[in-house]
């Protein structure tokens, strides 16, 4: 990876650390702010930076550093209840940026000299955002729920109940809010990439 690449990496996966430190500590999973800065670091940084920066993040917790919520870290966090989501992050992250990168190639491609072309790219862009906030969003219940259920020896209702259902406000809120910063600095990150190659 390039340095600037390697400068933003570096960068989200700090973010998504201190994300676990805005947290409400509700039993067996916390609401953190850290599907955000997951979400964030997809959309903008595509798939390849999104990913690598959420396996940062799990290496720094797994020899012990205190990026999980409640300032811990170790394995033993990421083999208990939570540890399906927090390992969901990594497909959270190549999904927003699998639509990043197909947004970023409507971006780049030459603009159609026809009247209203840019406006109909702008809106695929920004569609394409939509669907990979959304879907990185959802994404993370797949591998969350049933690591909760067999963790903590719960009826698939219960798990609906506490793993689920008091956090899609919230994962969605965090979705807009993903594609609201997305939209906002997606051509400066690109800008800032393509200056040194860094793709």
């Amino acid at each position: 990876m390039h340095i600037r690449s390697i400068v933003l990496t570096s960068l989200f996966a700090a973010l998504i650390a201190a994300g676990a430190y805005i947290a409400i500590p509700l039993a067996p999973v916390p609401i953190t702010l850290q599907t955000l800065f997951v979400i964030t670091a997809g959309l903008l940084g595509g798939r390849r930076i999104g990913t690598a920066s959420v396996g940062i993040y799990l290496a720094a917790g797994a020899i012990g550093l205190p990026v999980f919520s409640g300032g811990t870290g170790g394995i033993a966090h990421l083999v208990g209840p939570t540890g399906g989501f927090i390992f969901g992050w990594l497909l959270s992250a190549f999904l927003a940026g699998l639509f990043s990168d197909l947004a970023r190639k409507i971006m780049h491609a030459q603009k159609d000299p026809e009247a209203g072309a840019e406006h109909q790219h702008s809106r695929s862009v920004m569609l394409l955002l939509i669907l990979g906030s959304l879907t990185a969003a959802v994404s993370v219940y797949v591998t969350g729920l049933p690591w909760l259920k067999y963790a903590v020896d719960l009826s698939w209702q219960k798990t609906f109940a506490v793993g689920m259902i008091p956090f899609i406000p919230g994962d969605l809120l965090k979705a807009a809010a993903g594609v609201a910063i997305a939209r906002v600095f997606i051509r400066r990150i690109d800008t800032f990439l393509d200056t040194e190659g860094a793709r």
